[in-house]
C-alpha cells in the first residue's frame, strides 16, 4: 500500500518539474518578447504572442494535471488510512490514548 502512495508522490514530484520547467519558459519567452518589442516589427511581435500563449497553454495543462495527481495521491492516502483505522480500531484507539497522556504530561510540567 505504500508503494502505491509513493508511486503518486512521484508522479506529483515529476509533474512539479515539468510544471517548474513550463514556467521558467514562459518567462524566458516573456521575455525575449519584452526584448522583441522594443526593436521588431508588429509580425515579429504577433508570433512571439501566439509562442507565449502557447507555453502558457501548456503550463496551465500540466498544473491541472499535478494538482489531480496530488488529489489521487491524497484520496488514496485517506483510503488506506481509513482501511487500516476500520482493521485496526483498538490500535488506533492505544496510539491516540498515548499520544493524549504525552502530551499532557508535556503540557503539565510547564
Amino acid at each position: 500500500m505504500t508503494k502505491q502512495i509513493n508511486a503518486g508522490a512521484g508522479t506529483v514530484v515529476e509533474l512539479r518539474g515539468q510544471v517548474v520547467q513550463d514556467l521558467k519558459g514562459l518567462v524566458a519567452d516573456t521575455e525575449s518578447l519584452l526584448k522583441e518589442v522594443l526593436s521588431a516589427s508588429g509580425e515579429e511581435i504577433s508570433a512571439a504572442g501566439t509562442r507565449i500563449d502557447d507555453r502558457l497553454g501548456e503550463a496551465k495543462a500540466r498544473l491541472m494535471r499535478a494538482r489531480a495527481a496530488a488529489g489521487r495521491g491524497i484520496g488514496e492516502a485517506v483510503g488506506i488510512t481509513q482501511a487500516y483505522v476500520v482493521r485496526n480500531p483498538w490500535k488506533v484507539l492505544g496510539g491516540t490514548a498515548l499520544a493524549g497522556l504525552i502530551i499532557g504530561a508535556m503540557l503539565r510540567s510547564r
